[in-house]
């Protein structure tokens, strides 16, 4: 048998996620609960930065001779804002002033620095998925599951949303545009085809839309990406390449639902790829359970993962017993593809991967 990596496409599935909290904390869940994607299923206290306050810069004085200015010591609280030394003592006033950056305590004085420890904040865990609390990790966490569409992306960036679905375009092949977007994607989740350019990026902003799913996108848009204030995936990967059709079509047919997209992308230890979910109800679903690998088989749906088959889909028509010698010498294992549009190709099984 033969494995490659798999794209997760499919209608319908059992997805189990674990909601985790970045410290040991409480969890607020309990086993058998419904929860919904904004609930929150636990929480637990962020330590506060330290902040590095340079008294002696800021008031122009030498080191050696500021601490006189400094009216605060070791373990008092202070407020944001709050005036921590002056040239004219406490209660000067048109002098030169140092103020607190945070509310915190102050740690330590010394050579004409206050460092203070910021108040420690509440981080509250969401559930963001629509589902069951189906096992409990107490001070850790909990697992959710739920049953419904699940699509994995190539590249993600920007965390996670949920929203209603709305598709902008009507081909896998067809660019979003910013005119596309309207008052009516307020708090929506888009979705376009083949890719958008930054006036696409600057209509979703101002229109507050939740995220939004395309096929790819030009690589000079890859640093705009991480200053948006929300999330954003790509389901085929950096350039101009249209959506597969089966995510595409999958999209379309679950418009109007809600969705949550994950925009968390890891390639190293512990890989993660982005994904969207879509719960349906149990009357619109037959369970099927989540598997890790896949066999390649005739008449699977792969995609190519290198030039210049790179994003796109075809089936396997014929597996060749064996490895065969390919043009840079190296014997590999092989797979003959039809791919859209195009005859059938003998292409490396390290280049392809199923989409499911």
């Amino acid at each position: 048998m033969t494995y490659v990596t798999e794209t997760r496409a499919a209608p319908v599935a059992t997805i189990r996620r674990e909601r985790l909290l970045p410290a040991r904390g409480e969890v607020l869940a309990h086993p058998g609960e419904q929860v919904g994607p904004a609930d929150v299923v636990a929480r637990c206290q962020l330590p506060g930065d330290t902040k590095v306050v340079d008294v002696s810069r800021t008031l122009g004085i030498r080191r050696e001779r500021v601490a006189k200015y400094i009216g605060k010591n070791v373990g008092d609280a202070v407020q944001a804002g709050e005036l921590l030394a002056s040239r004219g003592g406490l209660l000067g006033r048109l002098k030169p002033t140092c103020r607190a950056p945070v509310g915190g305590q102050v740690v330590a004085v010394q050579d004409g620095l206050v460092l203070i420890e910021a108040t420690p904040s509440t981080f509250e865990l969401r559930a963001h998925l629509k589902g069951q609390v189906t096992n409990v990790m107490p001070g850790v966490g909990v697992v959710i599951s739920t049953t419904g569409v699940l699509i994995q992306g190539m590249w993600g960036s920007g965390g996670e949303a949920e929203g209603v679905l709305k598709v902008l375009v009507d081909s896998p092949r067809k660019p979003l545009r910013a005119r596309a977007i309207d008052v009516s994607c307020h708090g929506t989740i888009v979705a376009g085809g083949s890719g958008l350019d930054d006036k696409v990026l600057e209509q979703a902003i101002a229109a507050q839309v939740r995220g939004i799913i395309v096929g790819s996108i030009g690589v000079d848009l890859h640093p705009l990406l991480k200053t948006l204030p929300f999330p954003v995936i790509i389901t085929e990967g950096f350039g101009s390449y249209p959506m597969s059709q089966a995510i595409f079509t999958l999209l379309q047919s679950n418009a109007g639902r809600e969705a949550m997209i994950s925009a968390e992308t890891q390639v190293r230890w512990g890989a993660r790829r982005p994904e969207i979910v879509i719960p349906l109800h149990a009357e619109d679903a037959m369970v099927a359970e989540e598997q890790g690998v896949f066999d390649l088989s005739v008449g699977a749906q792969v995609r190519g993962l290198r030039a210049p088959y790179l994003g796109a889909i075809g089936k396997v028509t014929d597996l060749p017993a064996g490895f065969l010698t390919i043009e840079s010498g190296t014997k590999v294992l092989v797979a003959e593809v039809a791919f859209e549009g195009a005859e059938p190709a003998l292409v490396p099984v390290a280049n392809l991967e199923l989409i499911r």
